[in-house]
């Protein structure tokens, strides 16, 4: 099992999005600690901003896993758009 790691930047994004988003995002959050490769989960080519991202409903979950040390480290989480990749 993974350890979720939020940064500051993160934890303000989370605050401004509506509680029913957040509930589901706390949810997916928690399943991909669980497992980092479950359904909804792709890896991300040629991507800047992280290597995986988690699709819950209209919004991403934008992460990069350190295998050595069990830990997901949550870079973003983005409304989906035209520009969210």
């Amino acid at each position: 099992m993974y350890k979720a790691v939020l940064g500051r930047r993160v934890q303000k994004v989370f605050k401004k999005i509506p509680k029913k988003y957040q509930l589901k995002i706390k949810e997916a959050i928690s399943k991909v600690e669980k497992n980092p490769f479950c359904y909804g989960t792709i890896k991300l080519a040629g991507s800047p901003v992280a290597e995986y991202r988690h699709r819950v409903g209209d919004y991403r979950i934008l992460f990069d896993l350190w295998e050595e040390k069990k830990v997901l480290m949550i870079l973003d989480i983005k409304r989906r758009t035209s520009t969210t990749y």
